[in-house]
């Protein structure tokens, strides 16, 4: 099985799992590419459609996908087949595929999370599956509120980063009850207007991210530090996410996070 597909197009669209991915070798890193490349399949399906019925359908494409692995057959896509061979090779289980095939109904639905933990619950959904399967594949146990939190604040992390490409979707993942409370309209933000009253609502949902946990494997010990990372950027740019240096990537990333998985 050919996995340079699956590895190209996370190097490309998920540059922070592919980082992740490099701190394995062999087969297994080719298995965490065929996995974060289906991840960014499904993720994409907001961008690539027009209507929410298009999305739908793209989604029940892999979700269709997926189970005719399960029934014996492979259909002819470079990620279907990488998944395929993943799956068989690590006996994966089809219940965190079907999970995040599900969360992602909720980007084509257009709706914005009603409270921070309805946003907590999203970045769940879209993550902890996901690194259940990863953990799977490397052959590692971990707690599981552990395995949780460290998703979660990954997620998180991802979704406060994208803020200003998703304003620019007229998308916002950030809770309306937190937004409202700081009196933030989202219809000013999406006609790129006011975007320094997003700060304390930023700040809010870094301070509940901030907690300490200690993973035992080191791809959770290398994203709890990635998501820290992000997080110490987000604050030194003031928690204003327009801020240009929110562009950069932080000095020696990929040294630190390297350095964490010990």
């Amino acid at each position: 099985m050919n996995y340079t597909y699956c590895g190209n197009l996370v190097r490309q669209q998920d540059a922070d799992r592919y980082l992740l991915s490099l701190l394995y070798k062999g087969a297994q890193r080719e298995a965490l590419w065929a996995l974060f490349a289906f991840n960014h399949e499904i993720a994409k399906t907001r961008e690539v459609v027009s209507e929410t019925a298009t999305g739908l359908i793209r989604l029940q494409w892999w979700r269709d996908a997926v189970n005719k692995i399960y029934d014996g057959e492979v259909l002819e896509h470079e990620v279907v087949k990488a998944l395929a061979d993943t799956i068989a090779q690590y006996d994966l289980p089809k219940e965190p595929f079907e999970t995040l095939i599900y969360a992602r109904e909720f980007d084509v639905e257009d709706r914005q999370p009603s409270n921070l933990d309805g946003m907590l619950k999203y970045a769940g959904l879209t993550s902890v599956p996901l690194n259940a399967l990863v953990l799977k594949v490397l052959g590692e146990d971990e707690d599981e509120g552990v395995l949780h939190d460290v998703s979660v604040q990954y997620a998180v992390a991802g979704l406060l980063r994208a803020v200003p490409y998703h304003m620019k979707q007229r998308r916002c993942y950030l809770p309306q009850a937190l937004m409202d409370g700081y009196d933030v309209s989202v219809s000013k933000l999406y006609d790129w207007k006011k975007f320094e009253a997003l700060i304390p609502v930023t700040r809010e949902i870094v301070q509940v991210m901030d907690k300490k946990v200690q993973p035992d494997n080191r791809f959770l010990k290398a994203s709890y530090k990635l998501s820290a990372i992000y997080y110490n950027q987000i604050s030194k740019c003031g928690y204003n996410m327009f801020d240009s240096k929110m562009i950069l990537d932080p000095p020696f990333k990929a040294l630190r996070v390297w350095a964490a998985r010990f």
